[in-house]
């Protein structure tokens, strides 16, 4: 099994272990006020493992990490932990935790109506919001979301880590 590969199921599984941390810790369920800032977290995630493989991509090419060959590895890995994340989310939606859809669309319309939104303006975000979190819509936008984030984050640790190999001291 390839490097980009065993990189992409296991970013894949990490980010699918970290939603299920969340969920356990009641992020999910019962404090989704933290729910709406520990999903950060798989950025993280995610940065680590494209970090972790980039690098060891350019020690392979001997310190040279085209940007070429870091957007092709950053993309392989980014689409198959963007598909393992998004069939474990619609299995996470269906079976895990069917309702947290709608604790999160009750959690947005009360923090609506505290900040004196308007009947129309929350029933507005409440269609809105279940539209984009319907099966399709989640698998739709969140498999473009993770592949972009992977792609994005590909860019911005290439250039970090030729930046830092410009920089290190040369051996002679």
């Amino acid at each position: 099994m390839n490097h980009t590969v065993r990189y992409g199921l296991f970013s894949g599984a990490a980010l699918s272990a970290w939603v299920l941390l969340e969920y356990m810790l009641g992020f999910h369920t019962t404090s989704l006020e933290i729910g709406q800032y520990s999903g950060y977290g798989s950025i993280l995630i995610l940065s680590a493992v494209l970090y972790t493989a980039l690098r060891e991509h350019q020690r392979a090419a001997h310190g040279v990490l085209t940007l070429r060959d870091a957007a092709d590895t950053g993309f392989r890995i980014a689409i198959i932990s963007a598909l393992l994340i998004t069939l474990f989310m619609a299995f996470y939606t269906t079976v895990i935790n069917p309702d947290w859809i709608d604790a999160t669309v009750e959690w947005q319309r009360r923090k609506l109506i505290l900040g004196g939104a308007t009947d129309a303006q929350i029933s507005e975000f409440t269609e809105q919001h279940r539209t984009m979190n319907n099966a399709y819509g989640r698998a739709i936008v969140g498999f473009i979301g993770a592949t972009g984030l992977g792609v994005a984050l590909t860019v911005l640790i290439t250039l970090i880590l030729r930046l830092l190999h410009r920089s290190a001291p040369k051996a002679q």
